[in-house]
């Protein structure tokens, strides 16, 4: 198993600058001197292998990205698909792994641990699981609908402000244009 990157434990404005380097495509003897001019040293060796590790951390959130982006546009858009990607493919994820345990279990006539089916811990790991799922799909509903809520003000309160100005454009009282405010906001402005 790999230790820690000596390259973890630089200082953070440090490390952004190393990043940034890696992501202009710098190459690992460029980064090797920007550290020195940095006042700090790292092997080449570590720098290159710290390289490779963010590259392909990079390259696998690109990918997700990428993946709930086209998750987003076959199943609905929403503000953050990965969100929404991963409650969808832990919830097949599970129910894959339900089938087999509850078909072993009714196979053998009960849900007995002899008959194929799940024990306890399992069981409740499992539920647990679910329940963890359902709960971030709950969050993401309510975020989405907060989100659809303060859209919905903010256009109200567009609209209101142009009807207020071509209310006074026209010649409308203070009393119509409140009236109008009110109508349209749900409250007296």
């Amino acid at each position: 198993m790999a230790g820690r990157s000596s390259l973890k434990s630089l200082p953070p404005q440090v490390l952004d600058a190393v990043h940034d380097a890696i992501g202009r495509g710098e190459t690992i003897d460029d980064i090797c001197g920007l550290l020195r001019d940095l006042g700090t040293e790292r092997s080449r060796s570590a720098v290159g292998r710290y390289a490779k590790g963010f590259a392909e951390l990079a390259t696998q959130q690109r990918r997700v990205q990428s993946i709930a982006a086209a998750f987003g546009n076959e199943f609905g858009s929403s503000g953050d698909n990965q969100v929404r990607m991963m409650n969808q493919l832990m919830t097949s994820v599970m129910t894959r792994a339900i089938i087999p345990i509850a078909s072993a279990a009714d196979d053998a006539g009960g849900d007995d641990e002899e008959g194929g089916g799940i024990d306890t811990l399992g069981l409740s790991r499992l539920a647990k699981a679910v329940k963890d799922v359902t709960s971030s799909s709950k969050i993401d509903i309510e975020r989405e609908a907060k989100i659809r809520e303060e859209e919905a003000r903010r256009t109200r309160e567009r609209a209101a402000a142009d009807a207020t100005e071509a209310g006074r454009a026209a010649g409308a009282s203070e009393a119509t244009l409140a009236a109008i405010r009110t109508s349209i906001l749900g409250f007296a402005a």
